[in-house]
């Protein structure tokens, strides 16, 4: 099956009489031009977007009238810390851009994929990093350059 568009995503419709079936992609292969996933329920699939774009948590993929194909990023090793003051954020991310490690935002919480050394020097800068299990989403857009 070959998939050229994303039909919508899973929390705007209304699909309780469809079975869901799922293709795991991880946070780091979202951004990817063209994909090849085998779904949960052993589908073949090449994901290859018409419109760039980058692939999100709950995106609807296929859908007929018994089934839905959706795509879902899973949880991985991450670290989290949530700053006290503007200042601390600007440290904090300050830190993090040095690594050239992608960023996520969750509401007051940094989120960024497990990194031992990095943990390390946060918590040895006093920013009092924890270790989590959570989806990479909702990533700032970062810019790809070489130095």
């Amino acid at each position: 099956m070959l998939i050229d568009k994303i039909l919508g995503n899973i929390k705007d419709t209304n699909n309780a009489t469809k079975d869901i079936d799922e293709i795991f992609v991880d946070w780091f292969d979202v951004d990817k031009k063209i994909l090849k996933k085998t779904s949960k329920n052993g589908k073949d699939i090449g994901i290859k977007l018409t419109k760039p774009s980058k692939l999100n948590d709950g995106d609807i993929i296929y859908s007929d009238s018994k089934e839905i194909v959706i795509i879902t990023i899973p949880q991985c090793e991450a670290i989290s810390i949530r700053p006290k003051t503007m200042e601390e954020m600007g440290k904090i991310c300050y830190e993090i851009g040095n690594k050239h490690i992608p960023l996520f935002l969750n509401g007051d919480e940094i989120i960024v994929n497990y990194d031992e050394p990095l943990f390390k020097l946060l918590e040895k800068k006093g920013f009092k990093p924890n270790k989590t299990m959570q989806k990479l989403t909702n990533a700032l857009e970062h810019h790809h350059h070489e130095h």
